[in-house]
């Protein structure tokens, strides 16, 4: 009996340690090289589930501020929408921009975007600058600045 509780116990720990989660801190997303009065945070057309996508047709994007801003701040979609969405950064050409994360313990990553469910949770799409893996995290929108 011990023995099939230990396996069950060995089992559901191996499969919630690959449940990747970020940590409950302050993340900065740093960009590099752009002026932040042409930096927009958008919405983006969802062609793929992971990856880069184009703006969405409907255009909408709100512009960063001069000074830090919560990503809460900016992510102007009603919760009570039912459809999952993705929001990315944008240079005034419509160019998808990248910023880098990395918090005590991760090396540095690109931001690809944030997703929103269906059930209003949070994620991100981070993609690892050494190999260019890309990994999806849950994490809390009200956590990350830019």
């Amino acid at each position: 009996m011990g023995f099939v509780f230990g396996l069950v116990f060995l089992l559901a720990s191996s499969l919630f340690a690959n449940f990747l989660v970020t940590p409950e801190q302050t993340l900065r997303l740093e960009l590099v090289g752009s002026s932040r009065d042409q930096i927009r945070f958008c919405k983006q057309k969802p062609l793929l589930v992971f990856g880069r996508n184009p703006i969405s047709p409907s255009m909408t994007c709100q512009f960063l501020p001069e000074t830090e801003v919560g990503l809460d701040q900016i992510f102007t979609e009603e919760l009570t929408e039912t459809e999952e969405t993705q929001w990315a950064f944008y240079d005034g050409s419509g160019k998808q921009l990248f910023p880098t994360v990395s918090w005590e313990g991760q090396e540095p990553m690109h931001f690809i975007s944030v997703v929103r469910s269906k059930r209003g949770q949070f994620g991100v799409q981070l993609q690892r600058k050494k190999e260019g893996a890309y990994f999806f995290y849950r994490t809390k929108i009200q956590n990350w600045v830019i």
